[in-house]
This record gives C-alpha cells, structure tokens and sequence, in this order.
C-alpha cells in the first residue's frame, strides 16, 4: 500500500542525518534536542520588540491626538503631519533597508532598526515642540520600515 501526499512523505521520511543549512551551519538529525543560544533568545526578543514597537507607533497617534493638540497648542494640519510623518520614515526606511540588510544580515539589521525606533520614542516622549514629535515619528517610520523589510520580506 502507497503512502501519498504530506502525511505519507512525513511519515516515510528516515533521514536522521544532519542537512547543511543555507547560512552554513547544519540543521540538526529529528530528535535531536534543540538548545536556544543567547543570541537566538535576544534576536527573538528584538524581533519581538520591533513588533510592539510597530503597532505601538501606528495606534499611537490617535489617542493621543486631543492632548497633544492642547498641550502643544498647534493646528490640526500640524498634527496632520505629525501622523504622516511616520509613513514618510516608512518609505525611507523601506528604501534603505535592502542595503542595510546586506551590510548587516539580518540580526544586524534588526538591532539597527531598533536604535531608530528608540531614538524615535525618546524624541517623542521628551519632545517639548512639534519638530521634536515629528522628527521622533519620522525616526519611528525609518525603524519600522527596515524591520518590516528584515522579518517579514526575508522570513
């Protein structure tokens, strides 16, 4: 009796050799145990903080329309730009993020986009003016567009 389709090609399969692995190390043999590096464990907590940090940065801006308005006492195209300031960052950081990711793999490239992110949200956070929002959100955009490029493009 044939075995056929995913489940017979699964359960057929005894290959327990190590197969080498497109980033030159080695896939480990089924039923190996598998130990997570510390450099696994702070990539994955980067990638995870670059994704807090994107869904942060785009509900960010709503909620916090009215009080900024008040406080900073600008106009609503003003605040206008503040919110498309980040897609801006988007866009360039969507451009610039196929080379930074060759410069710097993957991982770099993470760790990269999350020092725009930071600098992004401290501008924002101890902004005293509208330039200092918006350049906080424009750096915001920037990390965001490379990190989306790195986890989700090259995944």
């Amino acid at each position: 009796m044939e075995r056929d389709g995913m489940e017979g090609l699964l359960q057929s399969s005894t290959n327990f050799e190590a197969q080498p692995n497109t980033d030159g190390g080695d896939i480990p043999p089924t039923g190996a145990s598998a130990t997570a590096t510390p450099v696994v464990v702070l990539s994955t907590l980067v990638a995870l903080c670059g994704s807090f940090c994107t869904g942060c940065a785009i509900g960010y801006s709503s909620p916090a329309e009215s009080g900024i308005l008040e406080d900073l006492d600008i106009s609503v195209a003003t605040y206008s730009v503040f919110g498309s300031s980040l897609t801006i960052g988007g866009v360039i950081g969507g451009l610039v993020s196929g080379r930074i990711a060759g410069l710097f793999g993957r991982k770099g490239a993470m760790w990269f986009s999350e020092i725009f992110s930071l600098v992004g949200w401290l501008a924002i956070a101890f902004g005293k003016n509208i330039w200092w929002l918006d350049l906080g959100r424009l750096s915001l955009g920037i990390g965001i567009g490379i990190f989306s490029y790195v986890v989700i493009y090259l995944c």
